[in-house]
């Protein structure tokens, strides 16, 4: 019997699975409500002389968000190493939970910019130690599918949290002059319903316990160096991935508003569509993928069928057009987001917190870039944001062939 493997498989128990899993959701979710609103939110905020701003300050927004991220990512990862994953995790929730109320209570940019990066700062904490905590628990040989469940439950709260945000939308577009809960909570507010399913997530990390069979880092120990090309590889893809998901999301969220008339609730479909999509390749089609192909074909490929959707979408004439061209960048993104973490994984020995951390944090720089030059570019010409995201994949395709990674 392969008592490793045992005693690994019996630190990763269903229940502390389905808390990770949850952690990971919410923490989509948080992100994912808000942007079918920033437009709307900002609207309301800058008024209407100043309405040729909104563009801008949506693409800022959300990269003030993803730049915390990029910035705090590898020191929560690192923490989570040194120190206990769970109070990582617990942490990140919480705080990501208060950035959401506060969100409620904007009446300045300032305000806003401060709700958007302390949500950024806190939930940057949340994905880096999940991943670790997964990578410790469980078999080397395991790790593709647990982290493309883990991928899934990321891409199904990113569905869920324009959902929810769709379903109560008249709260935020139209608020009371008066709150109705001590004079800061509005019960149905998308963002406070979502605040607290991070502050259940959050109690249930007392289900957790650090895996014991695996040593602590101590100082001195790291990633081998014959792994760091591959990390290095993996991360600069990681990016160009990253950038490229993102700049459809932002860009999807602009063209929808201000070129097909739509509201939030119609533009959140499109992003209920990339997350139904994600979550069917990344449990039900990519176990079978990665059984027949080698990782490098499967990276090739994904590559290429991203670039594709993005540089068809300014062309398309319909929503269900759009749709098509958005699930193939989804299926991209399906495919690449758990076989790149698990390409890093094997690569970062005992440094899992800290590596993961950084790819967390490459992710994110993606995609801080992708949405500052979204609304920039969405201004200059509406299709030269997913001319620019689809050339980056491309190159994406380009290097996995080149490199020879995995």
């Amino acid at each position: 019997m392969d008592v490793d493997r045992v005693v690994r498989e019996a630190g990763l128990t269903p229940s502390r699975f389905a808390v990770l899993l949850a952690s990971a959701m919410t923490v989509s979710m948080a992100y994912g409500v808000t942007l079918p609103f920033l437009p709307f939110i900002l609207e309301r905020i800058v008024g209407p002389g100043y309405s040729g701003t909104v563009p801008w300050h949506t693409g800022a927004l959300t990269a003030s968000y993803t730049l915390a991220l990029f910035l705090l990512s590898p020191m929560w990862g690192v923490l989570s190493d040194h120190y206990n994953r769970r109070i990582v995790i617990s942490v990140g929730l919480i705080g990501s939970g208060i950035s959401l109320v506060l969100l409620d209570n904007v009446s300045s940019l300032t305000m806003l910019y401060v709700s958007r990066m302390l949500s950024g700062i806190f939930s940057a904490a949340v994905l880096p130690a999940t991943l670790a905590y997964v990578a410790e628990a469980c078999d080397a040989d395991d790790r593709p599918r647990r982290f493309a469940i883990v991928a899934s439950f990321t891409s199904l709260g990113f569905m869920l949290g324009p959902m929810v945000g769709g379903w109560l939308s008249s709260m935020v577009l139209s608020p009371p002059a008066a709150m109705r809960l001590a004079g800061v909570l509005m019960p149905d507010s998308p963002f406070l319903v979502i605040a607290l399913v991070s502050a259940l997530c959050a109690s249930g990390m007392a289900l957790l316990s650090m895996p014991h069979h695996q040593p602590r880092l101590t100082m001195g120990e790291g990633v081998p160096s014959a792994k760091k090309k591959q990390i290095r590889w993996a991360l600069l893809l990681t990016l160009a991935t990253v950038f490229g998901v993102s700049t459809a999301e932002v860009g999807i969220t602009l063209l929808g508003k201000q070129s097909l008339s739509l509201d939030p609730s119609a533009i959140s479909q499109f992003f209920v569509v990339c997350s139904l999509v994600m979550i069917t390749v990344q449990i039900g089609i990519l176990p079978m993928l990665m059984r027949k192909f080698s990782i490098q074909t499967l990276l090739a490929f994904a590559f290429v069928l991203g670039a594709f959707g993005l540089g068809l979408i300014p062309f398309a004439k319909s929503t269900q057009v759009i749709d098509v061209l958005f699930g193939m960048i989804a299926a991209g993104t399906g495919i690449l987001v758990p076989v790149l973490a698990s390409v890093i994984s094997e690569a970062a020995g005992q440094e899992q917190g800290k590596v993961l951390g950084q790819q967390t944090s490459a992710a994110n720089l993606g995609q801080a870039v992708a949405a500052a030059s979204s609304g920039a570019l969405f201004i200059a010409a509406p299709a030269a944001p997913f001319l620019v995201a689809a050339s980056m994949l491309a190159a994406g395709a380009l290097i996995v062939r080149w490199s020879k990674m995995a």
